[in-house]
């Protein structure tokens, strides 16, 4: 079984709800192609797709800590990982900010495992590419909760953005001896996934709105709004 993270942060800057709504009325729970740029925060790093991210900032991506260990290309607004498309936007990398108590594999733990990407240029945002909204400081998903993992995979990738479906795991039942035990703290959320690239995002509705989504996170096993000023601070120049 399969458990990530999942959690939430403050970022100053702007989000709009999707230009291209996902499609959420689907029953299917073992994943699903995702409707072309109905993620438009989605980013994939060109020259081997390994990892997922969330764009934050006009050139900010959040994702995992282990995920970047040398530079590669983000490239934002794709949608099928065959070929080049019109909508996407491509840029270097200019630095990657680990959090500094992440010291994984020094230390048996996966703790503090985040990161920020900085692009070389600023996003333009459109009806392809956009910025996640983010919720507030120190809020908690619900056990139960119904929420997308989104990612082109991890161990086999797809051609197109996968989705799925995933309720949150309330925090007793991941500290359990027969999910992660010992290995779950208190600055961590759990997740059931099926399918999802390291660093990628989890989305889901904000509270009384039927059409503008919150990323809670990544899949990470980090609650990232135990980090907002790590992050305020690191995206402030």
């Amino acid at each position: 079984k399969k458990i990530n993270f999942v959690a939430s942060v403050i970022i100053t800057g702007s989000c709009r709800k999707p230009t291209i709504p996902p499609d959420v009325n689907t029953r299917i729970v073992n994943g699903e192609p995702a409707k072309a740029h109905s993620w438009p925060w989605q980013p994939s790093p060109k020259f081997g797709h390994t990892c997922g991210g969330t764009l934050i900032y006009k050139n900010w991506v959040l994702t995992a800590a282990h995920c970047f260990i040398r530079v590669f290309v983000m490239c934002l607004g794709k949608h099928n990982l065959t070929f080049s498309e019109s909508t996407e936007q491509c840029f270097n990398m200019l630095g990657i900010y680990h959090n500094e108590g992440f010291q994984y594999p020094t230390v048996p733990s996966v703790e503090f495992n985040i990161a920020l990407v900085r692009l070389d240029g600023e996003v333009t945002p459109n009806d392809y590419i956009d910025f996640a909204c983010l919720p507030s400081f120190e809020e908690v998903l619900p056990g139960g909760k119904k929420c997308y993992a989104t990612g082109w995979g991890d161990e086999t990738v797809a051609d197109a953005l996968d989705q799925v479906a995933l309720p949150v795991v309330p925090y007793d039942t991941c500290k359990r001896t027969d999910y992660w035990w010992f290995q779950v703290k208190t600055s961590m959320i759990c997740c059931d996934l099926v399918m999802a690239d390291s660093g990628g995002l989890l989305g889901c509705k904000m509270s009384g709105s039927e059409a503008s989504w919150a990323v809670h996170g990544s899949t990470c096993f980090t609650r990232i709004s135990g980090f907002s000023e790590w992050t305020e601070d690191n995206t402030n120049y």
